[in-house]
C-alpha cells in the first residue's frame, strides 16, 4: 500500500505538468489587470472619504493577482484570486469574504480598464455582478461595483477610488 501511494505522489506532478497547455502564447495576457497591483487608500469615488485599505500582490510566478480588502468603517473584509485562464480565454476572479459571499467572475479587458460578471446561480449568487476596474491614467484606479436582477436594470453598490498609500 505504501508504495502505491508512494508511486501516486511521484506521478502526480508528472501528471499535471502534461495538463498544461504546450502553447504559451496565453502568458502574453497575465499582465493586462497589473495596472491594479499596488497598496491602496480606497475612498468613495469623488471624495476623501476613506472606505477601505486594499493590497494587491502576484502570487504563483506572478500568474495570479490576490487581493486583501478590508474595510476601515465596518468589520468587513475579503479576499480573491485572480488569473488568466488559457483554457477558457478569460480572466477569473475568485471573492470570498466575511458577510458569507462568494462571487466567481469571469471576463476581459476592455481599453484601459477590466471587466469580470458572472450569471445568477454562479457560487451561490442571487443575481448578475459586474465589476469594472478603470486605470485612471494617474496611478490610481477606480472600482465599481454593479448589481442586477434581470441584468438590464444596473444599480451601483461600490464605487472606489484606489489612490496609493504614501
Amino acid at each position: 500500500m505504501k508504495k502505491r501511494v508512494l508511486l501516486v505522489l511521484l506521478c502526480l506532478p508528472l501528471s499535471l505538468a502534461a495538463q498544461q497547455p504546450a502553447d504559451t502564447t496565453w502568458k502574453e495576457h497575465v499582465h493586462e489587470f497589473d495596472f491594479w497591483l499596488g497598496s491602496w487608500n480606497v475612498y468613495k469615488f469623488g471624495t476623501d472619504t476613506l472606505v477601505g485599505l486594499s493590497r494587491i500582490e502576484t502570487l504563483v510566478d506572478s500568474l495570479v493577482l490576490y487581493e486583501n480588502y478590508e474595510s476601515v468603517n465596518y468589520p468587513y473584509h475579503g479576499k480573491s484570486f485572480n488569473k488568466y485562464n488559457p483554457a477558457t480565454k478569460h480572466w477569473e476572479q475568485f471573492w470570498v469574504d466575511n458577510s458569507g459571499l462568494t462571487l466567481a467572475l469571469a471576463g476581459n479587458p476592455a481599453p484601459g480598464k477590466m471587466i469580470l460578471s458572472n450569471e445568477p446561480g454562479d457560487a451561490g449568487s442571487r443575481g448578475y455582478n459586474r465589476i469594472t476596474w478603470t486605470d485612471m491614467g494617474d496611478g490610481t484606479v477606480r472600482q465599481t461595483w454593479e448589481v442586477s436582477k434581470d441584468g438590464e436594470a444596473w444599480r451601483t453598490v461600490f464605487d472606489g477610488h484606489y489612490r496609493p498609500k504614501g
